[in-house]
C-alpha cells in the first residue's frame, strides 16, 4: 500500500474501533463514538495535511 490516503483510513478505523471498545458500555454508543471518531480523524488529517503542502519538509 504505497497510498498514505488508504493508510491514514486503516490507521484511523483501527485507532476509531479500539478506542470506542474502551471508552464505551453499549453497542449503541460504541457505534457512534466511532463513527465520530473516524470523521474526526480523517478530517482533522486531510486538514492537517492541506496546511502543510506549501511547506518543503
Amino acid at each position: 500500500m504505497k497510498n498514505h490516503f488508504v493508510l491514514m483510513l486503516v490507521f484511523s478505523v483501527c485507532t476509531s474501533l479500539v478506542l470506542s471498545f474502551i471508552a464505551k458500555k453499549s453497542v449503541k454508543e460504541r457505534t457512534r463514538y466511532f463513527l465520530s471518531l473516524l470523521g474526526a480523524f480523517v478530517v482533522l488529517s486531510v486538514l492537517a495535511s492541506w496546511l502543510m503542502f506549501p511547506f518543503p519538509f
